[in-house]
């Protein structure tokens, strides 16, 4: 504390403790970490969600052109990437003796041959692949050249499926589960959190 004379009056200048200063600089940085944060989190949520969605359109896709083309499409889960494409070739007729009805049906179609297959999604590398089949408890990584077959049927419901994407650097993970009749997804578990 400083004492300071003027005319004749004494008066008193206090000044801040090195613990105070340490406290509001304390203070100051966790306002700042929480609004980096803050503004961080919804870019990374877009983000795997954007890629979850690619995924999602694939599914419906093969979903809907299996009830169209009355054939079984696949879409292929792989470390990387996500194939759709029909199960059979398209030049080879799946089924020999296709009624008249399917025919009149498939009229007004694009011929499956003249489209190009496979249709492809890549996964950003900073992603893992996760995906849990009906039966099983515990989410299998896709890794290296494995390949998760997902076989969508024209006359009956394809697998219930859950697809987990989570970063590398354990930031963000998004699960959701798709929907045996419409390939619809719906979220299971989103976590954001700050890189490690």
């Amino acid at each position: 504390m400083k004492k300071l004379s003027v005319r004749g009056r004494s008066l008193c200048l206090r000044g801040f403790s090195l613990i105070e200063i340490i406290v509001v600089l304390a203070i100051v940085a966790i306002m700042f970490g929480t609004a980096v944060m803050m503004v961080s989190s919804p870019q990374q949520e877009a983000k795997i969600r954007e890629a979850h969605h690619d995924i999602e359109d694939l599914a419906r896709q093969a979903r809907e052109m299996s009830v169209s083309y009355q054939q079984p499409f696949v879409v292929e889960l792989s470390d990387g990437e996500v194939r759709m494409m029909p199960l059979a070739r398209p030049e080879e007729r799946l089924v020999d003796d296709l009624s008249e009805s399917t025919e009149e049906q498939n009229a007004g179609l694009r011929k499956l041959e003249s489209m190009s297959w496979p249709r492809v999604v890549q996964i950003a590398p900073e992603y893992e692949l996760w995906v849990l089949r009906w039966g099983q408890q515990y989410y299998s990584l896709v890794e290296g050249d494995a390949v998760e077959q997902w076989i969508h049927t024209p006359h009956s419901p394809c697998e219930p499926l859950s697809i987990k994407l989570v970063s590398r650097d354990g930031s963000s993970l998004l699960s959701r589960s798709y929907h045996p009749l419409t390939a619809i997804a719906t979220d299971e578990e989103l976590e954001i959190r700050k890189p490690q």
